[in-house]
């Protein structure tokens, strides 16, 4: 899963909006409006789902794994 972005219509900087979504239910997804409050601007907008942008996924931290081995050293 990829998180939901949407372009603020003041600043044109992208807003993540807490949402993930991958691309095949972006495509497919009901005429929905999303109504956030923009952390950029402080107004509150107003966008079509499909209008939405994916962004890149998030990293998943895995836990650093030392060397290990059955046979004594």
């Amino acid at each position: 899963m990829n998180p939901l972005l949407f372009q603020c219509p003041k600043t044109e900087r992208h807003v993540k909006t807490g949402l993930e979504i991958d691309i095949a239910t972006l495509r497919n997804v009901q005429p929905v409006v999303v109504r956030l409050h923009c952390p950029l601007c402080g107004n509150t907008h107003e966008w079509k789902l499909a209008d939405g942008a994916i962004g890149e996924p998030r990293e998943l931290t895995a836990p650093v794994l030392e060397a290990w081995s059955p046979c004594p050293r």
